[in-house]
Order: C-alpha cells, then structure tokens, then sequence
C-alpha cells in the first residue's frame, strides 16, 4: 500500500485562506454591475464629493442655471443701425382756467378750452366762497373732459344760499406728437 501523508493544519488554513482571497476578488469581477445601472436614486446623499469626481470631467450641461460663475466680458460688437425716430413728446405745457361771475345764482356751469393746436391732457375746477355761508352749502355736480380738447364743471348750491360764490374751471394743455 502506498501511503499518503496527511498535509499539516498549516497548509489547510494557508490553502483556505488563499481561495478565499482570490474567491472574494473574482466574484467582485464577476458580479460587476452593467453600464448607467447605478443612478441618482441609488446614491445616498453627499455620497459623490468633490473628491471623487474626475476633474475636468464634467460638462457645463451637468450644472443647474447659476452654479457656474459667468466669464469675463467680451469685446463689444460694432454698433447696429439706427431706428426710426420716435413720435414727438409732450411740450408747450401750459394750465388755462375760467370762472364764472360771483353771485348767488345756482347751478354754474362753466367749460375751459385749450388753445389751438394743443390738446387736453386734464383739468379740474373749483368753487370759490360761498362768502357768509358755510362752505357745505355748494358743491361740484359734476367735473369732467367734454372731448380732446375741452373740461366741463356745473356747480350748485346744496343749500340755498344768499352768500355770493364762482366755479373756476381749469384745463391742462400741451402740445402732443
């Protein structure tokens, strides 16, 4: 009979350990993970630092709006055409107003035009007194632009009155482009 002789506890634990050493390197090789199947989803948070990332790996496409500083400013281009001139502003600004004579008469109406060539860009109006009365006796009816180039007022005595009064009526005209 031939005899064999036993290997030692040494070569066993030497051997184990050696298969286990070149198993765990090879399964991680075999089971290497297919390509783009690791995702945002799969990655915990602040897994990816600056530190594992490649520079100049990654592509202004990679960064959201506003993350990237912006360059220094180029040269300035040659100037464009001129455009067309714009229509003519206001000018010729000028306040015209009128009032009525100063007597207890009620209503007053009174109306302020602008001069010619120039159109309505507002107006308001005013009563003036009553003298002797309280000042809740008259009141504005009503004050308002008749068309592009006139302002209408009516006043009128609330009360009746005996107190002496007048309604200005004022219009703001200008010259428009």
């Amino acid at each position: 009979m031939i005899s064999v002789r036993r290997p030692s506890p040494a070569l066993v634990i030497s051997c184990v350990a050696l298969a286990l050493a070149l198993g765990g390197t090879s399964f991680a090789a075999v089971s290497a993970l297919p390509k783009n199947s690791v995702g945002t989803p799969q990655l915990k948070a602040s897994a990816v630092t600056s530190a594992k990332v490649k520079n100049r790996s990654l592509l202004r496409a990679d960064f959201a709006a506003g993350q990237l500083p912006a360059g220094p400013a180029g040269p300035a281009g040659p100037a464009g055409p001129a455009g067309p001139a714009g229509p003519a502003g206001v000018s010729a600004v000028e306040r015209v107003e009128t009032t009525t004579v100063v007597n207890s008469a009620s209503p007053k109406a009174a109306q302020m035009a602008c001069p010619a060539g120039k159109r309505l860009l507002g107006g308001g109006a005013r009563l003036n007194g009553p003298v002797g009365s309280p000042p809740a006796s008259v009141a504005i009816q009503a004050s308002f632009p008749d068309n592009d180039n006139i302002y209408r007022a009516i006043g009128r005595e609330a009360v009746a009155t005996v107190g002496t009064w007048s309604l200005t009526v004022f219009a703001v005209c200008a010259t428009t482009g």
